[in-house]
Parts: structure tokens; C-alpha cells; sequence
């Protein structure tokens, strides 16, 4: 985990969108939109948690108890034979869906 203003965390939750790049304003309003967007477009569970990074934050994002979140999570990892929890699980699942919506287009 990182350090508040630094490290790998920091980083990780900049590039999902959830911690503004300098000079790029508030990361309130950033996780406000995800929020809007997680209600109005119906995002998924593995969606929200490869944008959050972070379970809690995911819980957040979705509005449900971050147990819901895990055992979902815990669900698909089953169903896609690798860890989502873990840094390469998570990874991998940013590589697919970046893929898929790619592919979608």
C-alpha cells in the first residue's frame, strides 16, 4: 500500500480517475462521477472494483457492503480461475475489460 500523497496506491487510484493528476482539481468530484455513473449505468462489480482499486472503495462506489463486494469478487475470480484481490488478478482484469471495450466499440 501506498503513502497519502505518494507510492503505489496513490498512483494506481490516479489512473483509474479517483485521484486527480496535478493540477487537475479535486478528487471529490472525480469519485462523484463514478458514483453517478456506477448508479446510472448500472456499473458492474468487477467494472467499479478495477476503477476503485480497493474493495471499500468499490463497496462505495456500488453502494453495498463491502462483504457483498468480496463475495462477488471471490465469484468471478472462481469463474476466471485467478485472483482479483491480488496485484495481478486486478491487473489482468484492467487488461480484459480495457480490451473488451476496445473490442466493443
Amino acid at each position: 500500500m501506498g503513502v497519502r500523497g505518494g507510492g503505489h496506491q496513490h498512483d494506481a487510484d490516479r489512473r483509474a480517475g479517483l485521484v486527480p493528476a496535478p493540477g487537475r482539481g479535486g478528487g471529490a468530484a472525480r469519485r462523484a462521477r463514478l458514483r453517478h455513473r456506477a448508479r446510472r449505468h448500472r456499473l458492474t462489480p468487477l467494472e467499479a472494483y478495477c476503477a476503485a482499486g480497493s474493495l471499500r472503495r468499490t463497496a462505495d462506489l456500488l453502494h453495498l457492503h463491502h462483504s457483498s463486494v468480496v463475495r462477488r469478487l471471490e465469484q468471478l475470480g472462481r469463474a476466471l480461475d485467478f485472483e482479483l484481490t491480488e496485484p495481478d488478478g486486478l491487473l489482468r482484469a484492467r487488461l480484459a475489460l480495457t480490451a473488451w471495450r476496445l473490442l466493443d466499440d
